[in-house]
């Protein structure tokens, strides 16, 4: 018989870019099909392609029978080592162990299957708890949406895809109570509403809440008359009339700017007023306030060492803790490190303390209170660099977390919304409820 000619190789310039690893079975099995099915050799993996004998028999011009190579065997052999290389070569060094004893593209591929089933399954329940768990909270419609579609597309390339209508029910059932007029409204529809449609619809209506709110999303949208702290346990404000604080009396806003040693501060527990010169934030000298200083936009510009320290040691003492406070307006923390980026504040409101003395918003940024269940986000938090105190504005909190608090004597609870279940319990310290620490959002 003729000897065998050489078998050209159609896998020969595949390139596979996701190499097989423990997280990366979905993308590298696409990947290797494709390029298998390409080149019409998936029979190779699938044993549908028979396996010819090694040997066959040839009758010799005296009439005896003996054994000759099979050149279809040659031929199939070969076509099965090239397929078997590229599953080789496709794969990281972790996984090539585990099937480098293999003989045959099919024995190889079985082994990876074997190997990855169980894993696959495993992650298709994680998925579908997630699917079930997840919750909007302080995610914009954007990014729940996209969060969520990540988890579906996950189901669809391991084991099932979900339907529409099976997907619509996991993202309604975790949106906040706030959208329950769009949530009643798809209850009384009577034909299906498409995936496209409901977010269009959750889209709109979110819209339509930041307008009514008035807040937006911007971290610089802070309304006016609100930057302050009135309330908790003695905080004025810079609104435009009077507002009861805690414990602390009757706060009458910053008045005229261009007067800053006019502003009053009235206490009810002695009735009597006092006129105080504020401290500038940027020269850190009595008398008028940093929006008035000429030194303002003078980057350059050092203020004295000797005036720091005094207006650190006689006005301000800063406490790290991040309070909890029920009458404060916004976040407001003195630590920049607690924000995630360092978003110039564009406003001209001040935060003013009990004496009168405002003190300048530097940056607005967000943080996250990391817990075993689940994060809860601090949005739109005012970088005040001579706050005394680091507040929690409890009503933004619950409200941005789907939460809500339970103060107790000597602890306190932040509960889901929804559930009941318990996020967070926190301890009570001198009187007063602190957050544990915060970590930037990432």
């Amino acid at each position: 018989m003729a000897p065998s000619s050489s078998v050209s190789n159609p896998l020969l310039d595949v390139q596979i870019i996701e190499k097989l690893s423990k997280s990366k079975y979905t993308l590298w099995k696409v990947q290797v099909l494709t390029a298998i099915r390409g080149v019409r050799m998936e029979g190779y993996i699938t044993n549908k392609i028979g396996t010819p004998p090694s040997e066959i028999d040839d009758k010799l011009p005296d009439g005896k029978i003996t054994k000759v190579p099979n050149l279809a065997y040659e031929e199939w052999y070969a076509r099965d080592q090239q397929v078997l290389g590229l599953i080789f070569s496709s794969m990281g060094k972790d996984a090539l162990v585990q099937i480098a004893t293999a003989k045959m593209a099919a024995q190889a591929w079985q082994e990876v299957k074997s190997m990855f089933t169980a894993q696959t399954r495993a992650r298709s329940v994680n998925v579908r708890l997630a699917l079930t768990t997840t919750k909007k909270g302080a995610l914009s419609i954007i990014e729940y949406y996209a969060k969520m579609k990540g988890f579906a597309d996950e189901m669809a390339a391991s084991v099932k895809p979900l339907d529409d209508e099976e997907l619509i029910a996991y993202i309604v059932n975790g949106l906040d109570l706030e959208f329950n007029p769009v949530v009643s409204a798809l209850v009384t529809r009577v034909e299906l509403i498409s995936f496209t449609e409901l977010y269009s619809q959750l889209l709109s209506f979110e819209n339509q809440l930041e307008l009514q709110d008035g807040s937006g999303s911007s971290v610089n949208n802070i309304s006016k008359g609100s930057c302050g702290s009135s309330g908790g346990r003695g905080g004025g404000n810079c609104g435009h009339g009077p507002r009861r604080g805690g414990r602390g009396g009757f706060g009458h806003g910053c008045g005229n700017q261009n007067q800053p040693c006019t502003n009053q501060h009235q206490h009810r527990s002695s009735g009597s007023s006092s006129n105080i010169c504020p401290l500038c934030q940027v020269c850190f000298k009595k008398g008028h306030l940093s929006s008035d200083c000429w030194l303002r936009y003078n980057d350059t510009y050092i203020p004295d060492k000797r005036l720091v320290a005094t207006a650190y040691n006689n006005t301000y003492s800063v406490d790290t803790n991040l309070y909890t406070d029920t009458g404060a307006m916004n976040h407001v923390t003195s630590e920049l490190e607690k924000l995630s980026f360092h978003d110039k504040y564009k406003g001209g409101e001040h935060i003013h303390t009990e004496s009168g003395a405002g003190m300048e918003i530097k940056h607005v940024g967000h943080s996250i209170v990391p817990t075993h269940s689940r994060d809860l986000y601090l949005k739109n938090i005012l970088h005040v660099p001579q706050a005394t105190k680091n507040l929690v504005f409890v009503h933004r909190l619950t409200k941005d977390n789907s939460s809500f608090l339970e103060f107790h004597p000597d602890y306190f609870l932040i509960k889901d919304q929804s559930m009941k279940n318990t996020i967070l319990r926190g301890r009570c310290h001198k009187g007063l409820y602190p957050l544990p620490s915060v970590r930037p959002m990432k």
